[in-house]
């Protein structure tokens, strides 16, 4: 797909996407709908071991994703039996046992240690066949995607990235090594994913890093639009879009400047910059999801990751790489911290105004044009909605490749 310019039509927001921030019925049909589209929630590196978890969020839903032997399966955090939370925990390891009652779930969600069922239920565990409601779940390089099955919305993973999967099995290769950042912030996750994909704020939010050479020039901008997903880079040259997807998918990608890709509705891949050491640029791929948890609240779940990186030189200065890449990794957390706590800022003081936001408002057509293009896979997904997400047990999915 050819690269959208920056600087085409202009384009405005309506007085109506915000709701979501403040009304919590709007917010729960919102997430209802986004939760039957593919959404990252992961790493897999997160469930690496067998019987390794993590909760997050989905479709306004909290579910956990758990690794059972060589398959990695996803359920709703409730149990069949009186809807206690089977995970209380961001992440753990160990059987899916209930804290209520001690019923014990097999890696289909199958209740088949239920204590003294046949004097409390009159039948078998088998019998009784108490599920709980599974998440259909894929896998891209190192990233795990999950979505509630729900009738009409069969669409394939690969089908759902299209164009931006080698770029995201590139820049998240399968076996990548990540450390975690996050946190929770007061504002909804909708004014945090837009500050991603806006790049005219740099100069004011961000002067000591981003915006210290001054506003970004619209013709050094590339912005590619693939169906519901966007990237930004500021590489030069013609078409620098299909450049970096052709060489990522012929294994040749190496960084050569920023580049921002946005996996609707709420994956975030950031490759940047981060220093200059011994002749050698150092890059580094931030992987990050906002995790709506209510209409004024988010959760940042955060990865940091090494970029695609030349060949290792030889000697000494192999060495000093090493060392050099060493360091790198230590200081960029922190420089990270500080600017995504300076957007938060910002989207927290958005949040105060979310009753008020009930005018259009203008974006740029150079520099805010991938939050139209958000918005419009927003409303596209608000109104493919029908039943309520995750609500009725099913037999498992398919587990993903691993």
């Amino acid at each position: 797909m050819p690269p959208v310019p920056a600087g085409s039509a202009e384009e405005t927001l309506s007085g109506d996407w915000a709701r979501g921030a403040w009304d919590e019925a709007a917010f729960a049909r919102e997430q209802a709908a986004l939760g039957r589209l593919w959404t990252f929630l992961g790493m897999v590196a997160d469930v690496a071991e067998d019987g390794q978890w993590f909760r997050t969020v989905l479709g306004g839903r909290s579910i956990f994703v758990q690794r059972f032997g060589e398959e990695i399966r996803g359920f709703e955090n409730r149990c069949a039996h009186r809807l206690h939370p089977l995970r209380t925990g961001d992440r753990g390891r160990g059987p899916v046992v209930c804290a209520f009652h001690h019923w014990r779930y097999n890696k289909d969600g199958l209740a088949l240690g239920i204590p003294v069922c046949d004097e409390a239920f009159g039948t078998s565990p088998k019998a009784l066949d108490a599920r709980l409601a599974p998440v259909e779940l894929g896998v891209c390089g190192g990233l795990l995607f999950g979505r509630f099955p729900s009738p009409g919305h069969s669409e394939s993973l690969a089908d759902f990235l299209g164009d931006t999967a080698p770029l995201m099995e590139t820049l998240c290769p399968a076996r990548g090594q990540a450390r975690r950042i996050g946190g929770e912030i007061r504002a909804n996750w909708k004014f945090l994913t837009h500050i991603g994909l806006d790049d005219y704020h740099l100069v004011a939010v961000h002067p000591t890093t981003f915006g210290r050479n001054g506003y970004l020039k619209a013709a050094d901008v590339t912005y590619a639009r693939f169906g519901r997903h966007s990237l930004y880079t500021t590489e030069a040259g013609d078409d620098p879009a299909g450049r970096i997807l052709a060489a990522c998918r012929a294994g040749t990608y190496l960084p050569r400047d920023y580049v921002i890709l946005n996996v609707f509705p709420s994956l975030g891949l950031s490759q940047f910059h981060a220093v200059d050491l011994f002749g050698r640029a150092h890059y580094r791929v931030l992987a990050y999801r906002y995790a709506p948890l209510a209409p004024g609240l988010s959760r940042l779940d955060g990865w940091l990751l090494p970029a695609p990186e030349p060949a290792a030189r030889r000697g000494v200065r192999g060495v000093i790489d090493r060392i050099a890449a060493a360091a790198v990794s230590r200081i960029v957390p922190f420089h990270v911290r500080r600017v995504m706590g300076e957007d938060n800022a910002v989207c927290e003081r958005l949040q105060t105004m979310a009753r008020q936001m009930d005018a259009p408002q203008r974006l740029s057509p150079a520099f805010e044009a991938r939050i139209g293009w958000f918005e419009e896979a927003c409303a596209a997904a608000l109104r493919g909605a029908s039943a309520p997400a995750g609500a009725e047990p099913q037999p498992p999915p398919d587990p993903p490749p691993t």
